[in-house]
C-alpha cells in the first residue's frame, strides 16, 4: 500500500514562504516528508522566517524540501502524477473529486504525485497535460478558490484516509454524561 515513502508532494513557482512553511505543516501532521519546490521566487524559500513560522514543528520537513528548476526533475521517479486545478480545461486528463480517486489510487504501487501551481496562476496547462489525473476540491459554486496550504492540507488529509487514516488519539480525559 502507497504510504509516506511514495508520496511526493510539489509546488509549482511558489511566491510566498508562508505557504511553503504551511505546506510541510501539512504534510507532516497527515505523515508525508516529501516536498519538492520547482522554481519558487525564492530558491531559498526554506531558510526564510516566514516559512520556518508557518510551517510550526515541521521544520525538517521544510529543510528538507528539495528545490529543482522543472517539471521533469520533480517527477522523476513518481508512477502516477495527479494534478491540482480549480479551472475547467477542455483538454487534458480526467478530472476527479480526490476521494473517489483515492479510493482506487490506494491499492496500487505507484508512486504518487500531487502537483499544485502558483498562487497567482495555479497550473500552465502544459504542467497539467503531464499528469495521469488532474484533481478538483469539490467546493461552493459561488466561490472555489483555496489558499495553496489549505488545498494541500485537504488532500493530505483525504490521501491519508485512503491509506488506512491514523488512530484518534484523545487530547483530553473522556467525560461521562450522568
Amino acid at each position: 500500500m502507497p504510504g509516506h515513502d511514495n508520496t511526493r508532494f510539489i509546488l509549482i513557482g511558489t511566491s510566498h514562504g508562508g505557504n511553503v512553511g504551511a505546506t510541510a505543516r501539512a504534510m507532516k501532521v497527515m505523515g508525508f516528508s516529501e516536498l519538492v519546490l520547482i522554481a519558487p521566487r525564492d530558491r531559498h524559500v526554506q531558510r526564510k522566517a516566514e516559512a520556518i513560522a508557518m510551517a510550526s514543528g515541521a521544520t525538517d520537513v521544510l529543510a528538507n524540501a528539495r528545490v529543482v528548476d522543472d517539471m521533469t526533475q520533480a517527477l522523476a521517479g513518481v508512477t502516477f502524477v495527479c494534478a491540482t486545478a480549480m479551472t475547467p480545461r477542455d483538454f487534458g486528463p480526467p478530472t476527479h473529486a480526490p476521494r473517489e480517486l483515492f479510493a482506487t489510487l490506494k491499492d496500487s504501487s505507484h508512486r504518487v504525485a500531487f502537483v499544485f501551481g502558483s498562487e497567482r496562476f495555479g497550473m500552465s496547462n502544459d504542467d497539467v497535460y503531464r499528469c495521469h489525473a488532474c484533481l478538483s476540491i469539490p467546493t461552493g459554486a459561488g466561490y472555489g478558490s483555496l489558499n495553496l496550504a489549505q488545498a494541500v492540507q485537504l488532500l493530505a488529509y483525504d490521501w491519508r484516509q485512503a491509506l488506512g487514516g491514523f488512530e484518534l488519539q484523545e487530547r483530553t480525559a473522556p467525560t461521562h454524561l450522568a
